[in-house]
């Protein structure tokens, strides 16, 4: 092979290699990428992207705490205590009605008014568990007292002419919510007061004139 065989060889080979596609990727993120990846990119209470997958991102693999920012309960958030609160008022509630012989409907309309009161409103009685027994309590009467009456006012049944063993039954005369005032320290007295003052709250709120209806 000649001189000149071999420089035409040779310019092929450079030719080839100049058109070849470089397959690797670019290992260094764009400037972009970076600046969507900055602490100050996101606001307060809300993790970055990378956190919706587990040991990625600042959570740093913790997923209980990935979870509560996600649902909202991380002190992060501004509303973390309001939420926790109504939370706290829902679960209560339904823990105690499910120790009660009540209908689905009496729960779901307590559940409902608990979610509707202040319990600031309530001064020193304002605890939940308290007040939620309480609210059962209203709300389970006053739906036995509709139904004993069967749309009918109270002016137009001669209440004298029925037998006492057909009046509804009021649930502070059950024996499991004794207990459960029992359980929660909920003296007679103190069983009283808070009656009163969730008859005024739920007035407010004009749970007696839709009582039929579930609270919105």
């Amino acid at each position: 092979m000649n001189s000149r065989q071999t420089q035409i060889g040779e310019n092929s080979d450079h030719q080839s290699r100049d058109h070849e596609v470089n397959d690797q990727p670019e290992t260094k993120p764009s400037v972009q990428r970076l600046q969507d990846h900055q602490p100050d990119a996101y606001t307060t209470g809300y993790d970055s992207f990378g956190e919706t997958r587990v040991g990625i991102g600042t959570a740093k693999g913790d997923i209980n705490r990935l979870i509560r920012q996600n649902e909202g309960r991380h002190q992060a958030d501004g509303n973390h205590s309001k939420r926790e609160a109504a939370r706290d008022k829902k679960r209560i509630t339904q823990s105690l009605c499910s120790s009660l012989v009540i209908t689905p409907y009496q729960q779901q309309q307590a559940i409902s008014a608990m979610a509707k009161m202040n319990l600031d409103h309530f001064g020193q009685q304002k605890q939940i568990e308290k007040v939620a027994l309480c609210t059962i309590n209203v709300v389970v009467n006053y739906d036995r007292e509709q139904y004993f009456l069967n749309g009918k006012d109270r002016s137009e049944i001669n209440l004298a002419s029925i037998p006492t063993d057909q009046f509804p039954t009021k649930l502070e005369q059950q024996t499991n919510f004794s207990s459960l005032c029992d359980d929660h320290n909920l003296s007679k007295k103190d069983h009283y007061s808070i009656i009163q003052l969730v008859k005024r709250e739920l007035k407010k709120i004009g749970y007696f004139e839709r009582a039929d209806q579930p609270l919105q």
